[in-house]
């Protein structure tokens, strides 16, 4: 399992340099304008890198939160519910997951909170429904629960 995972990281490693080395052979335009959360000098490979991720993550297009013509342009709500969730991922990995102590073993890109962790391809996440028979709730309040590592 370990292998299979270590695997789709590299995968997505090599695609993640893929992007950068395709949107490095694009020319800037002009300096991005109406940045309240990113930084405001974030290079235009790095903007065009994080564009596309978010792209792929909710399987949208730029007209998703941008209006079109204009990506300056705020009247678009979904622009602001983007950069809520950009500062809320921001603040899980900073506050949070940075205080965990994980495996040796473990790899560092599977540590991070990003817009695919819960989107996973959709641009509305779904909720997974977890449920647990009358069994299982009875064999765990009675300690005959094996945990599983």
């Amino acid at each position: 399992m370990i292998n299979n995972q270590r695997n789709k990281v590299f995968v997505g490693a090599m695609m993640a340099l893929l992007v950068i080395v395709s949107v490095a052979a694009i020319s800037p335009n002009t300096p991005p304008k109406n940045l309240k959360v990113l930084p405001k000098d974030i290079s235009h490979d790095s903007l065009e890198y994080l564009m596309r991720f978010y792209n792929v993550s909710l399987k949208v297009k730029c007209g998703y939160c941008h209006v079109k013509g204009s990506k300056e342009s705020d009247a678009n709500p979904l622009k602001d519910v983007t950069r809520k969730m950009i500062v809320m991922t921001d603040e899980m990995n900073s506050k949070y997951l940075k205080t965990i102590t994980h495996q040796p073993t473990d790899s560092t890109a599977l540590q991070l909170v990003t817009c695919n962790t819960c989107h996973r391809g959709e641009a509305k996440p779904k909720v997974p429904v977890i449920t647990i028979s009358k069994e299982e709730h009875k064999e765990h309040k009675e300690g005959k629960e094996e945990h599983k590592d």
